[in-house]
């Protein structure tokens, strides 16, 4: 999820960064560069060549005039064979139910199953976090009718949450000769759409805002219906974003691509009409997020990972976010026989793909005090896309802190065979935690935005494409990974995870 899909949704008030741990987490990483053999002044990482090693909370051994020997980093035991099965039988779940591991299907509920076992048979401690979450259900027969042509599947898709709805009106088009790169500002505010006709059905570029904030804006407007327009979306390859919640959004509204936005212009200039039917409706459902443990030997330190386990409802979701739940999967046998100080906890997120529910539900539940117990949260969503490159989250924090753990992740990403880059914070379940005060960081291969040349030169991929076609659509299949970019990314993750865990000057 993305920022121009997603945005934050219900959450707790940011809590102090002066707490504790806070204070005294820049020791902790500055000790964390020393033990990665990194030379230079904290927090800045040179590239090293020596992989990051854990450090064993056991008392030292006595002196001796043979080395100890030094135990592989857990990013060594990354695979891409190990990999690749974990996704196999994600892929698997996604088939068989119904091609999609969405909230209220079966597919989210089995492969919740599939990975609390392996976590089980792998030693961690597991349990879950459920609740209710409204739930988006599209039982298809959605369309426009445009210019003698009828646009549906593929063309036309409800937004997740807008209610349903069948509007004949007068077309108004919003500035579509706006691109997804260079939004025309417009669309955002009751004022971009005039004074609107009677039963008006308004087509909207992309802009600066979310979408939601775009249909609040045309139906305060008077708009009777809304199509939320993509110029760059080829035919058949429609996207649907979410609108977080379906609380204040009244009016039906459609996702559409390029040919429907086109049809619906030429009729707007030509003072035509159009027909819009959305068959979507929102239901309560019962889900659940997976949690797992590995106890650390210091109490109340936590460093935590996450990956959403659902899927989008258009596709199996193998790469968004099968490839985060493959590599914490991975890391958790690579971490098996560990003893870490700090605690390592893992969540599976359900309802990441609506509104970050699942991730807020868990940070929401939590108290001030076991909020404050979590030194870092670090995210893993689209680790593998075919056109991407190697990513790290900058620091949004605007602390010493927040730029030492995106270093920690630069180096170890160069470690472990990549070209890193830095990459801005998108939309995913580290909001959650970030807007509670946790300090996040996080790794990502790319979305659906085009790879600048930078991008693609570090990638070995190419540039003006997406990182990823697929994103949200039905052949986001098992083909659509690059496994040597997901174990980069992975093992990068695996060693920044072990050595946090066990830097001996943790609070």
């Amino acid at each position: 999820m993305r920022d121009v899909i997603a945005a934050t949704h219900r959450r707790p008030g940011r809590v102090d960064r002066t707490r504790p741990f806070a204070r005294a987490i820049a020791g902790a990483l500055v000790a964390v560069l020393l033990l990665a053999g990194c030379a230079g002044p904290a927090p800045a990482i040179p590239a090293a060549t020596e992989p990051l090693t854990a450090v064993s909370a056991a008392p030292s051994a006595p002196p001796s005039a043979t080395p100890a020997a030094v135990a592989p980093s857990p990013g060594s035991a990354i695979t891409e064979a190990g990999l690749g099965a974990r996704l196999d039988a994600l892929a698997a779940v996604s088939t068989r139910e119904a091609g999609f591991r969405a909230v209220g299907g079966t597919g989210l509920v089995t492969a919740a199953d599939l990975v609390e076992r392996e976590l089980r048979a792998l030693g961690w401690q597991v349990s879950d976090d459920r609740f209710t979450t409204p739930g988006f259900v599209d039982p298809g027969g959605s369309s426009v009718a445009v210019g003698g042509t009828t646009f549906t599947t593929g063309d036309v898709a409800p937004l997740i949450f807008a209610p349903a709805g069948d509007v004949s009106g007068p077309v108004v088009a919003i500035g579509w000769d706006a691109t997804p790169t260079a939004p025309n500002g417009r669309g955002c505010t009751t004022a971009d759409y005039g004074d609107l006709p009677d039963g008006a059905i308004v087509l909207v570029a992309p802009g600066p805002c979310i979408r939601r904030v775009a249909i609040q804006a045309a139906q305060a407007a008077g708009a009777a219906a809304f199509v939320a327009g993509y110029p760059a979306a080829e035919p058949g390859a429609v996207l649907r974003p979410t609108l977080l919640e379906p609380t204040g959004i009244d009016i039906p509204a459609v996702g559409a691509t390029r040919p429907v936005g086109d049809a619906l212009a030429a009729t707007a200039a030509s003072g035509g009409t159009a027909r819009l039917v959305s068959k979507a409706t929102t239901e309560t459902v019962d889900t659940r997020s997976i949690i797992a443990e590995l106890p650390g030997s210091q109490p109340g330190v936590v460093v935590m990972l996450g990956a959403h386990l659902d899927s989008v409802v258009d596709g199996p979701g193998i790469n968004d976010n099968g490839s985060g739940v493959a590599a914490l999967l991975e890391i958790a046998g690579a971490l098996r026989d560990s003893h870490p100080r700090a605690t390592i906890r893992l969540g599976f997120w359900t309802a990441e793909e609506i509104g970050l529910f699942g991730s807020g539900h868990y940070v929401e539940g939590l108290t001030p005090a076991e909020r404050d117990e979590i030194l870092v949260y670090l995210n893993a969503d689209m680790l593998a896309s075919p056109n991407g490159f190697a990513g790290v989250y900058e620091d949004s924090s605007g602390t010493a802190e927040g730029r030492a753990v995106s270093d920690l992740l630069t180096a170890a990403v160069e470690r472990a065979g990549g070209v890193p880059l830095t990459t801005p914070v998108g939309g995913s379940d580290h909001r959650s935690f970030e807007e509670a005060g946790v300090l996040v960081g996080g790794v990502h291969s790319g979305a659906n935005e085009l790879l600048t040349a930078e991008e693609a030169a570090a990638g070995g991929s190419i540039a003006g494409k997406p990182a990823d076609a697929c994103y949200h659509q039905a052949c986001d299949d098992r083909s659509n990974v690059r496994l040597d970019l997901g174990r980069i990314l992975t093992a990068a993750l695996a060693d920044v995870t072990a050595a946090l865990a066990n830097e001996p000057v943790l609070p």
